[in-house]
């Protein structure tokens, strides 16, 4: 049975759109599977490429669409701006068209720009900006033979931290976790050489004699510390938990660090720890200034801050997906509400790249403008092919701890750039908790968590968290 071609819009009338056009029209087979109708490009200069009219421009898609009857569109921008990939979603909502993009320039090797590299759309493509490099050559010789331990391995970023380092020279890697169906996942997805360099230890990260005899079993040399309770409304009902694993569990394991004679230790932290709301946040920024007070020895301590994490548990971008495809409604705070965002690859690369400077205590991705939580709805919606009014959307109000905007610093660090592109480096020394000051807060809070008085465990939290 003969199948119609589709019908194919490029958008992009630059050299990435030659290069996808000339070789779709050198190939018979290929061009019976896609019929270029043209380009599209907001460059009034250009008229013609390949003997196909470029129309103009990206603001007419719609009508463009409509007029030759279009089905498919090839987004060929892979320097797009900020925003770009937004209007063509504005102007494409309630069409029955395709959209396949072309990755980031920085995915395709050697700039090497081809139909089979475009895949389709996803919704973090929305986010305006292009994926921050990995720079594997410049921080391969760190890891040279590097025996690297991550905490909360099995999870969605430990996880990512897991499969990227084995993209690099180490020893080894121990996914260190108490979750063992996903490690298991984590161990069973991978094969060959990466399997093998893979050891997986079910344990906890208040486990101090677990943590130090798995530390030195394996002769760690670097520990990615990503254990931790993430769900700001959660914690908010059982502070005592959060401030169990997220502060005394980050001490456990950086004492453990040193008495293993680990040579770094970074602790993974979030934007939600500057000037905190939330109790997540509150034992997040306590335990930044915990770890960096263990600072002064022959182990070094470094943090990580930063926004959400696309497709991570408990991500807006999965739970908005579900509710569309349940017809609605989406649930949002405040049509005003925003968030910084940042792949889970991204997050990964910046926790390795951050390990690997001899300089710095709290590093900071450069993740652009933040993104306004209602539009990013309104897109996904017309991305999966509605009416903007097919799908509501619900506000429900912002939910205990939760702030309206978020930040990545604090006005009183000082902010530098590190020697990687869109990576600065925080600092404030005078902001650190020594180990004594540690003591101090331990004996403190324990009475407040033997008898489970909440209100004066969140007092004592956010003394220690200013």
């Amino acid at each position: 049975m003969d199948t119609k071609p589709f019908r194919v819009l490029i958008v992009g009338a630059g050299e990435a759109g030659r290069m996808i056009a000339s070789e779709i029209l050198a190939d018979a087979q290929i061009r019976e599977r896609y019929h270029i109708l043209g380009f599209v490009d907001d460059d009034a200069a250009k008229t013609e490429l390949l003997g196909l009219p470029v129309f103009h421009g990206v603001d007419d898609l719609r009508e463009l669409v409509r007029a030759h009857s279009a089905d498919t569109l090839f987004i060929a921008v892979p320097s797009a701006p900020a925003g770009f990939m937004g209007r063509i979603i504005d102007g494409m909502g309630g069409l029955a068209v395709r959209l396949r993009i072309l990755p980031g320039v920085r995915e395709i090797i050697d700039g090497d720009a081809s139909w089979q590299s475009l895949r389709d759309f996803r919704p973090e493509d929305l986010l305006g900006r292009e994926e921050v490099a990995f720079e594997r050559d410049r921080i391969a010789p760190f890891y040279d033979d590097a025996r690297v331990l991550v905490t909360g391995g099995g999870g969605s970023i430990g996880s990512e931290i897991c499969r990227e380092l084995l993209s690099l020279p180490v020893a080894c890697v121990v996914a260190y976790g108490h979750g063992e169906n996903s490690l298991y996942q984590l161990q069973s997805e991978l094969g060959g050489d990466a399997q093998a360099r893979l050891f997986t230890q079910i344990g906890d990260v208040r486990d101090p004699e677990k943590l130090e005899k798995t530390l030195t079993a394996f002769r760690i040399t670097d520990v990615f510390h990503a254990a931790a309770h993430k769900h700001v409304p959660l914690m908010e009902h059982f502070p005592d938990e959060a401030v169990k694993n997220n502060i005394y569990g980050s001490y456990v394991a950086a004492r453990a660090a040193a008495r293993a004679g680990v040579r770094r230790f970074l602790m993974i932290s979030t934007d939600k720890a500057v000037h905190p709301s939330s109790v997540m946040g509150a034992t997040k920024r306590v335990a930044e200034r915990v770890v960096l007070g263990m600072n002064g020895g022959a182990t070094r301590y470094v943090v990580t801050r930063f926004g959400n994490v696309l497709g991570s548990r408990g991500s807006v971008l999965p739970l908005f997906i579900r509710q569309i495809q349940r017809g609605g409604p989406l649930t949002i705070t405040d049509p005003e509400v925003t968030r910084y965002f940042m792949s889970i690859r991204e997050a990964a690369r910046l926790v390795i790249k951050a390990c690997s400077l001899d300089a710095g205590e709290i590093f900071v991705l450069d993740m652009g403008r933040p993104v306004n939580i209602h539009q990013l709805a309104k897109r996904l919606i017309l991305l999966s092919g509605h009416l903007p009014d097919e799908i509501p959307i619900v506000f429900t109000g912002l939910r205990p701890g939760e702030k309206m905007h978020e930040e990545l610093w604090h006005g009183h660090e000082n902010l530098h750039a590190a020697p990687f592109e869109r990576l600065c480096i925080a600092s404030n020394p005078g902001a650190h908790i020594a180990p004594p000051m540690m003591q101090t807060f331990i004996e403190r809070m324990d009475p407040a968590l033997s008898s489970a008085d909440h209100d004066a465990i969140r007092a004592l939290l956010f003394e220690y968290a200013e």
